[in-house]
């Protein structure tokens, strides 16, 4: 009965990570798309790690760039999955249109991203594809 319990206890407590990692990686990704869409740059350091802005030529480089590309088309909905890595608290996210999620093709398209937890948020870290 003992070792049932303590089954039950570490099932449960998975899920509850999994629920709030669910939520945390939803959240960075809303940021995302406000910072990439509607150019809410004050919401960079929420969205990228400190070593990606760093990569990136710094805060000032990175805020140019999103301001110069420009309007995108109308926008679609998006769908988004991820995986916990195997080593620490890297997670590997990717964001596909949502007519993409559906179709029967490879496993193709879709922009993948590396994410972190720094200082306990969840936070950008890097790109493995921008899906083009």
């Amino acid at each position: 009965m003992h070792v049932q319990l303590v089954a039950l206890m570490l099932l449960l407590g998975a899920f509850a990570a999994q629920a709030a990692d669910d939520k945390g990686m939803s959240d960075l990704f809303k940021k995302y798309d406000q910072v990439m869409e509607q150019k809410r740059i004050e919401l960079i350091d929420e969205v990228f790690s400190q070593r990606f802005l760093r990569e990136s030529g710094g805060k000032k480089d990175l805020v140019e760039k999103i301001k110069d590309l420009g309007a995108s088309a109308a926008r679609q909905e998006t769908v988004l999955t991820w995986r916990k890595g195997l080593k620490g608290e890297v997670y590997f996210a990717r964001l596909r249109e949502a007519y993409q999620e559906k179709s029967k093709a490879p496993d193709t398209g879709g922009s993948e991203f590396i994410v972190i937890k720094e200082n306990g948020t969840l936070k950008i870290d890097g790109t493995i594809s921008d899906g083009n």
